[in-house]
């Protein structure tokens, strides 16, 4: 037997035993190995009765808390209820079984899509399960499950931009000092690198919003008590300060990222535009807001949308974006910015 098949295979007979402690329950009912087959084809695992028939003969010897109860009357065969019943008995020993399938692909998901937002402290730790997670899968090549992450691409709507880079300890300390609500002094430069000076801040850490590609650490500066935006990769240096941070109160993460994550002034307006009849069917079936409306427009060939909408530069963007299929007709300040826009890159041309 191969090593990748051993382990496999011990990895199964770890799940049947899972399986039995948990389907027999308090109650200590028997538990057929039909039952333990359905509970494992039901978590994604390629098993057959007979697997669970060869590993219940090996680990009846191994584990004096499995419990069997064939019914039998020597040659007469079962009677009165199950032909075979198991189940564990062992209050203060439990099998351990490690991962299952279902827990190893949510981490190989989760380190594919989210590992950029997770703590720097735990990487190490993450690292090891989340290699654990993959070998999991690995075991268990034959179960179509495992082949999840193979069936599934995510891509971004906007042009792909490669992430900056962080120095690593920063991000240490950045994390650290946001999970244990200590002030944080940094070094910060400016975007505009050439004519601004570095500055020193002493932050309050409030949390981390994760646009795309770039990070950004939420924070209150000093003795202010407005709320600002860091890029992380912008901090040059960061020590953690034994002095606690002060909360903002009715502060939300979420609430702020939506107002101001996407940069602006946030404030909502009502947003008016002409456009073309093929955009309308987009928006129709993607709205921009639980507040759309879309309606006929005199010119044929076009709509009317009309939103309640944050005032973002990802608006400015998505409006730029689509070119000559929109016309901003609302707010005036908006139509304005977008015309002089839309005259200036011509002249670039």
């Amino acid at each position: 037997m191969s090593k990748q098949k051993s382990q496999a295979t011990q990895q199964r007979r770890s799940l049947v035993l899972e399986s039995i402690r948990r389907l027999s329950g308090k109650s200590l009912r028997w538990v057929t190995g039909s039952e333990i087959v359905r509970d494992l084809t039901a978590q994604g695992y390629d098993v057959a009765a007979h697997h669970i028939r060869r590993d219940l003969k090996a680990l009846l010897p191994l584990h004096p808390q499995l419990e069997v109860n064939d019914n039998s009357k020597g040659d007469e065969g079962p009677v009165n209820g199950l032909p075979f019943g198991y189940r564990w008995v062992g209050t203060d020993v439990e099998p351990s079984t490690g991962l299952t399938l279902p827990e190893a692909l949510s981490l190989v998901m989760v380190e594919r899509y989210l590992g950029q937002s997770l703590p720097v402290l735990l990487t190490q730790s993450l690292n090891d399960l989340f290699e654990k997670a993959q070998q999991t899968l690995d075991l268990h090549k034959k179960s179509q499950v495992t082949h999840w992450p193979d069936k599934i691409s995510v891509i971004q709507p906007a042009q792909t931009l490669l992430p900056p880079d962080i120095d690593s300890a920063i991000s240490a300390t950045v994390h650290e000092a946001l999970i244990k609500e200590k002030q944080l002094e940094v070094t910060y430069q400016s975007i505009h690198r050439e004519s601004a000076k570095e500055k020193t801040y002493r932050l309050h850490p409030l949390g981390l919003i994760q646009r795309g590609p770039v990070t950004y650490l939420v924070a209150m500066a000093n003795d202010y008590e407005d709320a600002y935006i860091y890029a992380l990769h912008r901090i040059l240096s960061a020590n953690s300060l034994e002095d606690g941070s002060r909360q903002k109160s009715g502060f939300n993460l979420n609430h702020y990222a939506q107002k101001r994550g996407h940069f602006g002034s946030g404030e909502s307006i009502l947003f008016k535009a002409r456009i073309v009849n093929n955009l309308s069917d987009t928006l129709q079936e993607t709205p921009l807001h639980a507040s759309q409306s879309i309606t006929e427009d005199d010119n044929p060939g076009y709509k009317i949308l009309q939103a309640e909408l944050p005032n973002t530069w990802q608006l400015r963007w998505w409006i730029l974006g689509e070119g000559d299929r929109i016309e901003v007709l609302g707010p005036k300040t908006l139509r304005d910015d977008i015309a002089e826009t839309l005259r200036n890159a011509v002249k670039q041309y």
